[in-house]
């Protein structure tokens, strides 16, 4: 049923509560889990330029320097990707990695078409109405779009909007 679970994955303590259920479901099932991780691609990156360097400055900003900073953050996704890989597969699992570059939602749903994920198993914050407006969500994104079943887990901590 689930040979394959995605579980997307950003840093954050909120992200990695999807981490023990999935696990918990790849024990029952005998599934594969599959970690990804998103980081913006550099044309993101050179579209949105920060908002402290001023326009002209900012359109003046080497290539180079967003290429190197977008590397970077891959190499660090690669490392934590790695690191979570490490301690689910201790366990005795079957866990592959994943960075893409793109909006999140992209990513996820790429990885899961690429994977045949049978579930993607994600947290969010629970935020509702003015909350998920204003902040919007990649949980959101993915339930909206995804030919894939969700699991959504749940914050512990109440969302503060």
């Amino acid at each position: 049923m689930f040979e394959t679970i995605l579980v997307p994955l950003d840093g954050s303590d909120l992200a990695e509560e999807a981490i023990d259920p999935a696990g918990e479901l790849a024990r029952c099932f005998g599934s594969r889990i599959v970690l990804v991780q998103a980081v913006d691609s550099l044309a993101m990156r050179m579209s949105q330029p920060p908002a402290i360097i001023e326009a002209p400055a900012a359109a003046a900003a080497s290539v180079d320097v967003f290429q190197s900073a977008l590397e970077a953050e891959k190499e660090g996704a690669h490392r934590y990707l790695a690191e979570v890989r490490d301690r689910l597969a201790a366990g005795g699992g079957r866990v592959e990695a994943f960075v893409g570059e793109g909006p999140a939602t992209d990513v996820i749903l790429s990885v899961a078409r690429e994977q045949g994920a049978g579930v993607i198993v994600m947290s969010t914050h629970g935020r509702g109405g003015l909350g998920r407006l204003v902040f919007g969500s990649v949980a959101d994104g993915i339930l909206r779009r995804s030919e894939t079943p969700v699991l959504l887990i749940r914050s512990r901590e109440r969302p503060k909007t």
